[in-house]
């Protein structure tokens, strides 16, 4: 049973946060031993291709030099349905260091899938210690050896986007795929944390929209860190695909307010990752909270998107006790002094309360099931995940096919 832990939890918290980074593909099982090869020179510059169907990459390729001007145009000369890394020089993990994007391309398909990676958040000592600061090539060599699950899975019968092209976001930014603050000052942290998530995804739409101008529907996704920044990064997705239909789904993102994300807490990241010149730059009267000011601003983001985008699908799934965004939003705990992980009925309300205040907006859905699981579409549990009587697979079904529903309690 959980309970009013106060800081005796960091050493708990820690030890979750370093499940949580592992979960997302910092460490992960080789599952096979196929060979990696380099892309040739008329193909995606300074790309490395996971051989075909395996999904796997070993240690004996290498970049290509990559300048900035490789940095445009479309993403060619991929194998098809087969991961390929493509490096951006001017992107930056909060290291500074330049990361990428994995694409696996099935030409057959005008339907795109933008995966976002999850991985925890730096705002504090704690958080920034276990969470992932860099994502390169090296990185991918070690994600792409993973069995991979869920909606990444192409051999799944009941995976709806299982003959999608995929474009896979890493995550190294630490501000969940949201920021635009180059020099983020973090306390007990000697240098500068380059939270730019939300600009390397404006980095890398320059390349994805030209390479996919055939594209008819985007589902825009992502788990835990990554469900957040497929919220935080829904209008400029969706004004870089022009008139193409893009979608969001967040998988255990969820945006709530106080009391379950304190305020405190709130203005924190808002500030320490500069939110107002990113996700929160169009918003306006819509993200002044539920306490008549800013401070609560992410519901109200939510229904800003369900309002603007009336004829474009949101939705929100998570457990109703998750381990992990309940342990985050803990540090909010008495203005922010103390770490309290919230209980499961605190947590619920939340997702409630999400609920309730989005019933308005027919185009936005939620499937809420019973655990303390921390997400779902990049997993095996994606094939039996049920909220209800309502599987998780005939949900996201009925989702990209068009159909908002609230499942669960």
């Amino acid at each position: 049973m959980k309970s009013a832990l106060g800081l005796a939890l960091v050493t708990s918290a820690s030890s979750l946060l370093l499940a949580l980074g592992a979960a997302a593909g910092c460490s992960s099982t080789t599952t096979n031993n196929n060979t990696v090869t380099q892309a040739d020179s008329g193909g995606a510059d300074g790309a490395v291709v996971a051989d075909a169907g395996s999904e796997a990459a070993t240690d004996d390729a290498s970049d290509a030099d990559v300048g900035p001007g490789s940095d445009a145009g479309p993403i060619t000369g991929t194998p098809p349905q087969t991961w390929t890394w493509v490096p951006f020089s001017d992107s930056k993990c909060r290291d500074g260091s330049p990361t990428g994007v994995a694409v696996n391309i099935n030409p057959a398909s005008t339907k795109v899938m933008l995966y976002l990676e999850g991985g925890g958040a730096c705002f504090n000592p704690i958080t920034c210690g276990t969470n992932p600061s860099t994502f390169g090539r090296t990185q991918f060599d070690t994600w792409a050896k993973r069995k991979l699950a869920g909606v990444m899975d192409r051999a799944d019968a009941v995976n709806p986007v299982k003959d999608w092209s995929f474009v896979y976001v890493p995550y190294c930014t630490g501000d969940v795929h949201a920021g635009n603050n180059p020099a983020g000052t973090v306390e007990q942290l000697a240098t500068p944390q380059a939270f730019v998530g939300y600009a390397n995804i404006g980095l890398f739409l320059k390349r994805i929209v030209p390479t996919f101008t055939n594209a008819t529907q985007v589902l825009l996704t992502g788990i835990s860190a990554g469900g957040f920044g497929a919220a935080a990064n829904y209008e400029q997705v969706a004004k870089a695909f022009g008139s193409v239909p893009v979608d969001m789904l967040d998988d255990s993102g969820p945006m709530m307010e106080d009391p379950y994300l304190a305020n405190c807490q709130a203005d924190k990241i808002r500030t320490l990752w500069n939110l107002d010149k990113t996700m929160l730059a169009t918003c306006g009267a819509d993200c002044v909270g539920s306490d008549g000011g800013t401070s609560s601003y992410l519901t109200g983001y939510t229904q800003h998107l369900a309002k603007t985008y009336p004829s474009r699908k949101f939705g929100l799934m998570d457990s109703l006790d998750d381990n992990t965004i309940t342990y985050f939003f803990g540090f909010g705990a008495s203005n922010c002094t103390s770490l309290v992980q919230l209980t499961a009925d605190e947590f619920t309300a939340g997702l409630t309360d999400i609920r309730t205040q989005l019933a308005a907006y027919p185009n936005f859905g939620t499937f809420y099931f019973p655990g303390v699981a921390h997400t779902t579409l990049g997993s095996a549990s994606f094939d039996t995940r049920t909220a209800g009587t309502t599987k998780l697979s005939d949900w996201m079904t009925a989702f990209v096919g068009g159909t908002t529903s609230n499942a669960g309690p």
